[in-house]
């Protein structure tokens, strides 16, 4: 595993000529928590010494100062510059602009004075989208440079601020697909010249809590839309709420099992541990989010047979149609059962309504032709049916019809009778 800095580079600031870049940035104090760097030009050397890191991918176009960064790094690890790539590299870098190639420059020597671990991405300006794209696909390379449980701190001080923002979003892509390289976003760094003046130093703020919120968004959002709730608890449990951590992981393993009475049971025993809790950030931003979800299900005044209905329009809604199959066959059984007064949860009794659908009396009802409409479907998917023609339905109808059967019944639901 190794520690590795991703920064973005510039051109440097105009201190010394306002019409023209000086090609290196100004010194200052930088700051990380109690601890001063004094005399520091390049935050990225500030982070390398302060995190012990291992190496630092710099990012930059044809036209940052990459003169700089070797002249600075070969002073720092004690190497011999070489003057004349130094020239050539600033010469070159002066000319170019925008439209210029990026096989332009050679940075091989400069990736050899940053040491292992370390490269040097060159990147368009990012004028236009495809100028984006290429971007992405060229800061996508990183995945081939990292090792499987390599950490990286990113720094965003520096460079066009489009550029910082596009490469903290790919990194989150890369963190997301790539899960089987488990590379962990440590700190994401940003050095507030603006006030430095104003505070004699210049502080480095950490801001991966903005970072680690994406990960509560997409917690939050894998809870609501599929019932999937162990990322949102594992977060929580990060968090030292292993309480609500283990009810949301519970009520999310009934929902995926599609066990009906513990979905009631969890969802209810969740909903009065949120309304307990003291919200702490970012999950204090999330609260009413998992408050609306949870109270879909935690109804315990209505009918079994409607909550099962409304479980699987849920179901549907979400995409998760084989469960939503299954569920609706049972709630139109435990309609029966309710209407006839009889035990839902007795299976003799379960197997006695499927009968009375079946007579001579029934069958013909609109209830009795949506359930052999549905059941089949239902069939198929509990037994993953492989014939095919008339016993397996098509799929295609399957899903296209899943939301009108379930409007329908909920009509007739409300009636209280068989029709």
């Amino acid at each position: 595993m190794a520690k590795i800095l991703i920064s973005p580079i510039g051109i440097g600031g105009r201190f010394k000529n306002d019409d023209t870049s000086d090609r290196q940035y100004q010194e200052t104090c930088y700051k990380i928590g109690d601890k001063s760097y004094n005399a520091s030009r390049f935050m990225a050397s500030v982070l390398y010494e302060h995190f012990n890191l291992d190496g630092i991918i710099f990012i930059g176009t044809v036209k940052s100062m990459w003169e700089e960064i070797y002249r600075f790094f070969c002073d720092k690890n004690g190497l011999t510059m070489d003057g004349e790539y130094w020239l050539d590299l600033a010469c070159k870098s002066d000319t170019f602009n925008n439209e210029s190639e990026l096989d332009s420059l050679d940075l091989s020597k400069v990736e050899q004075v940053l040491g292992n671990h370390s490269k040097c991405i060159l990147t368009k300006y990012g004028l236009n989208e495809t100028e984006l794209w290429d971007n992405f696909d060229k800061i996508f390379e990183i995945v081939n440079f990292l090792n499987k449980d390599d950490e990286i701190y990113i720094d965003i001080t520096h460079s066009f601020r489009s550029l910082s923002l596009f490469l903290f979003l790919t990194v989150t892509f890369i963190q997301d697909l790539v899960p089987e390289k488990n590379i962990k976003i440590a700190g994401v760094y940003y050095g507030m010249l603006d006030v430095t003046r104003e505070l004699g130093y210049t502080p480095v703020v950490d801001l991966k809590s903005l970072f680690d919120m994406t990960s509560w968004i997409k917690g939050a959002y894998s809870l609501q839309s599929y019932g999937d709730g162990n990322f949102i608890a594992e977060l929580l449990k990060s968090q030292s709420e292993e309480q609500l951590a283990n009810q949301i992981k519970e009520l999310s393993e009934s929902l995926n099992i599609n066990n009906v009475n513990a979905i009631k049971q969890k969802s209810s025993t969740l909903r009065a541990s949120l309304q307990r809790t003291v919200p702490k950030t970012p999950f204090k931003y999330l609260i009413k989010t998992l408050e609306n979800f949870v109270k879909k299900f935690a109804r315990s005044s209505i009918q079994e047979s409607e909550y099962q209905l409304e479980l699987a329009g849920w179901y549907f809604e979400n995409f998760r149609y084989a469960t939503g199959y299954i569920t609706l066959a049972e709630a139109i059984i435990t309609y029966v059962c309710e209407v006839e007064g009889r035990d839902i949860r007795n299976r003799n009794v379960r197997e006695e309504m499927k009968d009375i659908l079946h007579g001579r009396d029934v069958r013909d009802s609109k209830l009795a032709q949506l359930y052999f409409q549905v059941n089949p479907i239902r069939k198929s998917i509990a037994h993953a049916l492989l014939e095919e023609g008339n016993q397996a339905p098509d799929v295609r109808n399957a899903i296209n019809n899943a939301k009108y059967y379930y409007q329908e019944l909920k009509t007739i639901f409300k009636t209280g009778i068989i029709e």
